[in-house]
């Protein structure tokens, strides 16, 4: 006797979200998703309610940088309007996460009647969320609802980009075929004369060149080719450099290794050596203003060499039909094996030899702190910097195998740190989170602290409290950079679980790292008290050069 088929497009759309490889959904219940949500909680998906629709993204946007994909689920008009600039900012920095939207009965839409959480558009938010995403759809044909679905996940997983399916209230519960096997195909195709022009001219390029550089971004991580990226700078001998978005992207362990350029928040020598070089090789590098300080900072077409996840420029030139890891292989079996080019910097590790000694009742200032922290973090941790000064301080630690790191270096979406945090130890459970925030981005989203506490997870919080907008004070300074004064450190005994503390000395830090260290298990929020104009000389210089436009 066949097998009932008792699929339907909820079901279905359940599975093929486990199937691409997601464990965990986040988001908000609402009247016109409750049905896929009870679909949800009886399927093998784990579902994180959040505080908020926005937060729910960017607990989303975190857990797709470590797992490779992610999924938010949301109710119309006020949940996914409410999530859209999570979803923005996922678009802008090449991150896999399926929105899933319910919505309206699909016969309510010929009538045009005014229902709740709609303004009498049933198209208007499928229409915003289409310059947003790689593919959009409304499953309005239960037939119809698992192919559109499949290439929906499909272009998704691909590209790199967020995907929108909107599932109306009526047709969750419509049957539809049995979801199969789901195989994604992720490739994307490359031009064959394309890549042995683009490859013929780049060698050409670098192997006459006199001081070859390689520049890492984020995009190596995003397709998940390290491994061939780190087999080019090992073939090549070449120096490298991260982005702060590529920051880890290739262990910093590694000898060629001489730092981060960031435009504004670049090491000392990285940028020694990469405005000396005479053929920079950009691999996944989002040349953004903030990633390179100034549309100005690197835009030198004589010579640079910019592969990313779809098409080549070199000098003047522009190859499309390139897949980048497609460009790195070919590039590496045309380029002459060379030995490690030694340059006149030392390695970054230097950092960790130089000797902390804490002074017990000396005020804690902020460059002592994150030189206490550069000791302090070690493998087995992902450390999460929100926008705003943290973003700079993070991105000059010196990070040993094993450390992962997240900040949102292109979109800076202030806030974004703190439900990041949820999603990153959700999607790797052996890493311990390490999370820097200021007290205004804390404000933001301080509610997903609740979620963290409710979902027993360990992270460490550094709360910088220096009382207000600090990178807006440096850029201009007003009343409207200051904040209300919380009791931080007090927060966790509200949120029912977690410890927390204030530090305003040095033997007061560590007090606190030690008892971070002990109690391991639980969440604890560390509000470091310094002055509010202790800042980074980056963000003094970043404030300068705005003042002078």
């Amino acid at each position: 006797m066949a097998k009932a088929n008792n699929a339907t497009v909820g079901t279905y759309l359940a599975k093929r979200l486990e199937q691409a490889g997601i464990r965990h959904i986040f988001g908000v219940p609402g009247d016109y998703v409750l049905d896929f949500f009870d679909i949800l909680e009886k399927s093998n998906l784990n579902v994180i309610c959040n505080c908020n629709e926005l937060n729910a993204g960017y607990a989303a946007d975190a857990y797709a940088r470590l797992n490779g994909v992610s999924g938010v689920c949301v109710t119309y008009g006020v949940g996914g309007l409410s999530l859209l600039n999570a979803v923005a900012g996922a678009f802008a920095e090449r991150l896999p996460l399926i929105v899933i939207s319910g919505g309206p009965n699909i016969s309510e839409r010929s009538h045009h009647h005014l229902l709740h959480h709609t303004i009498g558009d049933m198209n208007l938010q499928y229409n915003i969320y289409e310059k947003i995403t790689v593919a959009s759809v409304i499953l309005t044909n239960p037939r119809q609802a698992p192919r559109q679905i499949d290439e929906t996940i499909e272009a998704c997983l691909r590209f790199k980009r967020p995907a929108y399916i909107e599932i109306p209230t009526d047709i969750v519960s419509m049957p539809c075929q049995e979801p199969g096997p789901f195989v994604a195909d992720t490739d994307i195709p490359s031009d064959k004369e394309a890549i042995d022009e683009a490859v013929s001219e780049a060698v050409e390029l670098l192997e006459a060149a006199k001081d070859p550089v390689i520049l890492v971004g984020i995009e190596a991580h995003r397709f998940r080719i390290q491994n061939e990226l780190q087999d080019l700078v090992d073939h090549s001998g070449y120096p490298f450099a991260s982005t702060l978005l590529g920051k880890t992207v290739i262990p910093e362990e590694h000898p060629q290794f001489i730092g981060v350029y960031g435009g504004y928040s670049s090491w000392e020598d990285a940028h020694k050596v990469i405005e000396k070089s005479d053929m920079i090789l950009c691999l996944g590098t989002l040349m953004t203003d903030i990633e390179v300080g100034g549309v100005n900072a690197l835009f030198d077409p004589s010579r640079m060499i910019i592969a990313n996840s779809d098409k080549v420029r070199i000098k003047n030139h522009v190859y499309n039909q390139i897949c980048l890891i497609d460009f790195i292989i070919a590039l590496k079996d045309r380029l002459k094996k060379g030995e490690a080019i030694k340059v006149d910097v030392p390695h970054p590790s230097i950092a960790l030899k130089e000797r902390y000694t804490p002074v017990p009742e000396q005020k804690i200032t902020l460059k002592r702190f994150y030189h206490r922290i550069n000791n302090f973090i070690d493998s087995g941790t992902v450390l999460i910097a929100d926008a705003g000064d943290s973003t700079f301080n993070v991105a000059n630690l010196f990070c040993r195998k094993g450390v992962q790191c997240i900040i949102q270096a292109f979109y800076l979406s202030i806030g974004y740190s703190i439900p990041a945090t949820l999603g990153a130890k959700l999607a790797e459970p052996g890493l311990r989170p390490i999370t820097f925030v200021g007290d205004g981005a804390f404000q933001m989203t301080v509610q997903e602290v609740s979620t963290l506490v409710r979902e027993n997870l360990n992270p460490i919080i550094f709360l910088m409290n220096n009382d207000g907008y600090t990178i807006e004070r440096v850029m201009q300074d007003g009343a409207f950079n200051d904040l209300h004064m919380w009791k931080y450190s007090e927060l966790p005994s509200v949120f029912n679980g977690g410890w927390g503390c204030a530090v305003k000395t040095e033997g007061e830090l560590e007090v606190a790292l030690q008892k971070a260290l002990e109690h391991n298990n639980e969440l604890a929020l560390i509000e470091i008290q310094i002055d509010r104009w202790d800042c980074s000389d980056s963000l003094r210089e970043l404030g300068a050069i705005y003042k002078q436009k």
